[in-house]
């Protein structure tokens, strides 16, 4: 708990002195063995275990010159109920594209992020479906996750403006033996709120 209150403490003071846009997200979800490209990618039935995860996330546009695209940078703080019960820090760069056809319908966002996530002790899961090359605390991050908001109406604001939903693959990755030896990782299909100013 003392290491989620000292990572919202940080997005608080960054947020303080930050021009861009910027978000505090919400979202959990349940753990998946499943495989991120061969399942999940695919929409194959998937199963899940007796985990959840609960992650608070702070975030900052840092590149937005485009209409149709602009980067991000998210922190994120983790707590695991459940089968496991430890926390994760993690760190992501993320490219978000905002263009597209039915925006004026549900305004939609695909973002895709990479970083490193921080567990505070090897994952129990991870290392139990992955027995020939285990887990290790320091793994790769990934975020994949679609957005959707009530599109905005010029010279109509609405306090709806700054919300929107989304779902997210919250990923952990060894790269094929990149940290430590370890060739799998973890997903979690979650759910979750934001609010931007």
């Amino acid at each position: 708990m003392p290491i989620l209150l000292a990572g919202l403490g940080l997005a608080s003071m960054v947020a303080c002195q930050s021009p861009k846009e910027q978000a505090i997200s919400v979202y959990a979800g349940p753990y998946t063995d499943n495989s991120l490209p061969e399942e999940i990618g695919l929409f194959k039935p998937l199963s899940f275990e007796d985990a959840t995860l609960v992650a608070a996330a702070y975030s900052q546009v840092i590149e937005d010159s485009s209409p149709y695209y602009r980067w991000e940078v998210e922190g994120n703080v983790v707590q695991w109920f459940g089968e496991q019960d430890h926390q994760q820090l993690g760190g992501l760069a993320l490219f978000r594209w905002m263009a597209f056809p039915w925006d004026h319908w549900v305004d939609t966002s695909f973002g895709f992020g990479n970083g490193l996530s921080w567990a505070t002790k090897t994952p129990e899961l991870e290392e139990a479906f992955h027995p020939d090359t285990g887990s290790t605390q320091l793994l790769w991050h990934i975020a994949i996750e679609f957005e959707f908001a009530r599109p905005r109406r010029a010279g109509k604001p609405s306090w709806m403006d700054s919300w929107a939903t989304f779902v997210r693959v919250h990923h952990r990755s060894g790269i094929l033996g990149t940290f430590d030896g370890v060739d799998g990782g973890s997903n979690v299909l979650a759910l979750g709120l934001r609010y931007r100013w």
